[in-house]
């Protein structure tokens, strides 16, 4: 006799392995499919009801040591059940119009409900996010970029190095003018135009099918861009540095990548402080995510702006809780590569990273991610058509 542990994703396959009926499948499954979620600031009276209604339904809600004696007025909870469990409490809580139950009840709702991620097609190229994963591969044409500052700073050089990434199977092409490192000064419109828009046109020219985005916080930048065959906007602001960038964005009904930044590139490294950082960043990315839509712009993207802002137990701990970004059910970018954290972690210099930016991002990749954006292609590429063997296998 031998026991062994099941992962959650195997179970209809176990099911069947078993000789289960196949009209009991939904129920075991309801029974597996253990959720938690944690609310925040929650009115104590509701927490007591929503505690009482889970506990009934054979789940339970974790809250602060003294809801029960009503010394705090509210508190954090720690909702746990299946999805059976979540289903009877939410047609409870629909009688239930007090404490902010209601606002609770369609929040739990939207985020348990099943959803598939989005596509979006980019230039004859349909990037299916719940099918594939991705590389956006970095060109910087910059004289002091943290890593290839100065390598690609000629429209030569620029197209011969686009050349071996497709080659090497890039997604999308990422081309920034002006360099965003932490301590980096800013340039004017007319400069990063200037380094950025012949490239563009001539890339176009020559790789007429490959994705090209604009890494660019400057509406007019980025608009001339668009014009010249850029398809996708990567503003490190969230598309806030520039009011006009949202404009620029739907006349264009361009996919936007909105990252995370506390500060600006100047200062953004000078002390950050969290007190809790995902709880910062998902605050962010809802009112980020609901004001773009609000306005129009739906081809969403988001990036949590690792090293922007960012200590180095920030960013791990982003890294390492990377899949609750899956609450808005957007597809999420992260650029690691390369990058200082990753030096003080292994105490390495920049061209000595590479093994520890494909940790980081096959990490990522397993949790969720959808687009790395890295400097080496190839490996990152073989990366990922090793993990989806692996996870099809």
């Amino acid at each position: 006799m031998i026991i062994r542990k099941i992962k959650k994703e195997s179970l209809l396959e176990e099911l069947k392995l078993i000789g289960v009926d196949e009209r009991a499948f939904d129920i075991f499954k309801d029974k597996s499919n253990l959720i938690l979620l944690k609310l925040h600031n929650i009115n104590a009276k509701g927490a007591n009801i929503l505690k009482q209604e889970f506990i009934s339904a054979g789940g339970d809600v974790a809250v602060h040591r003294d809801v029960a004696s009503w010394k705090i007025s509210s508190t954090d909870c720690l909702l746990i059940g299946t999805e059976r469990t979540y289903k009877t409490v939410l047609k409870k809580l629909a009688f239930e119009p007090f404490f902010g139950l209601n606002k609770i009840r369609e929040l739990v709702q939207k985020t348990i409900a099943s959803k598939q991620l989005p596509a979006y097609s980019v230039r004859n190229k349909i990037f299916d996010f719940e099918k594939e994963k991705f590389i956006m591969g970095i060109l910087n044409i910059t004289p002091d970029s943290f890593s290839d500052g100065g390598l690609y700073n000629s429209i030569e050089k620029a197209l011969k190095r686009v050349q071996t990434m497709i080659e090497e199977e890039a997604d999308i092409i990422d081309i920034g003018g002006e360099s965003t490192r932490p301590g980096a000064e800013k340039i004017t419109e007319e400069e990063e135009k200037k380094r950025t828009i012949p490239v563009i046109k001539e890339i176009r020219k020559n790789f007429p099918d490959i994705p090209i985005s604009i890494d660019t916080y400057k509406a007019s930048v980025a608009e001339e861009a668009l014009k010249n065959g850029a398809d996708i906007i990567n503003d490190i602001s969230g598309l806030q540095f520039d009011e006009k960038m949202q404009d620029i964005a739907k006349e264009f009904d361009a996919p936007v990548v909105i990252m995370h930044i506390k500060g600006t590139p100047e200062n953004m490294q000078q002390n950050p402080q969290y007190e809790d950082v995902m709880k910062e960043l998902l605050e962010y990315f809802d009112a980020r995510i609901n004001a773009l839509t609000s306005v129009g712009i739906k081809k969403i993207i988001i990036d949590p702006g690792i090293g922007f802002g960012k200590r180095l137990e920030d960013n791990l701990k982003i890294i390492k809780n990377i899949d609750e970004f899956s609450i808005f059910n957007l597809p999420v970018l992260l650029g690691v590569s390369r990058k200082s954290f990753i030096g003080s972690v292994l105490d390495k210099t920049v061209e000595n990273r590479l093994y520890g930016s494909a940790a980081a991002n096959a990490y990522v990749l397993l949790k969720g991610t959808s687009i790395i954006r890295v400097h080496d292609i190839l490996l990152h590429k073989d990366l990922i058509k090793m993990l989806k063997a692996i996870e099809n296998a």
